[in-house]
């Protein structure tokens, strides 16, 4: 276990610079501002918070596997993985993240594009059980979390429509689980 957070680290610093990198489009694009920003109109706290946010789903699929029923498929999730298919999901996720932001005046269409799309994906990809029970997981709780943020009065959505927050938000939160699971594939579980 020791050894696949070492090598997990890479994962988690390479998906706070993605997120960031796509969170400066959404200040941009003003789908969402901090009330106090710290650079380039984001927070102090966005870099260090994505960096803990992608520990903690990394943690989260690492314990996945153990918490779901044996009947759930995870070998070929938990097993290595290749830089292009992590390249694809990587490039997918960032095209879903910046379009969320252009596209932001439009959040029902949003939302259509994103749960089909993702729907789509889904049908075509493998262990599907356990992949649409974590990217559900990851969906609802980066929906809550980020909500809580907006409680918190950390970040305002210009379209808050569920828990302070857009209801497309957990659609990109899905697709993330995707690249989540490549990402792991390719970082944790790839043979030396």
């Amino acid at each position: 276990m020791r050894f696949k957070l070492i090598k997990f680290l890479p994962f988690a610093l390479l998906g706070a610079i993605v997120a960031t990198i796509c969170d400066a489009n959404h200040v941009f694009t003003r789908t969402l501002s901090y009330p106090e920003p710290f650079l380039f109109g984001q927070a102090w706290f966005v870099f260090p918070g994505f960096i803990t946010a992608f520990t903690f789903m990394g943690l989260n699929y690492l314990l996945a596997p153990t918490l779901f029923p044996k009947a759930v498929a995870t070998t070929q999730s938990t097993s290595s993985g290749s830089l292009p298919l992590f390249a694809e999901s990587l490039l997918f996720f960032m095209m879903v993240y910046l379009l969320s932001g252009f596209g932001n005046h439009e959040p029902k269409l949003l939302s259509v594009i994103f749960y089909s799309s993702f729907l789509i994906r889904w049908i075509f990809t493998y262990e599907r059980t356990f992949m649409l029970l974590f990217a559900i997981l990851l969906g609802i709780g980066g929906m809550l979390v980020e909500g809580a943020m907006t409680q918190f009065d950390l970040v305002h959505y210009r379209e808050p429509e569920i828990f302070g927050v857009p209801f497309w938000l957990g659609g990109v939160y899905m697709h993330g689980a995707l690249a989540l699971r490549e990402g792991m594939r390719y970082f944790v579980y790839r043979n030396d």
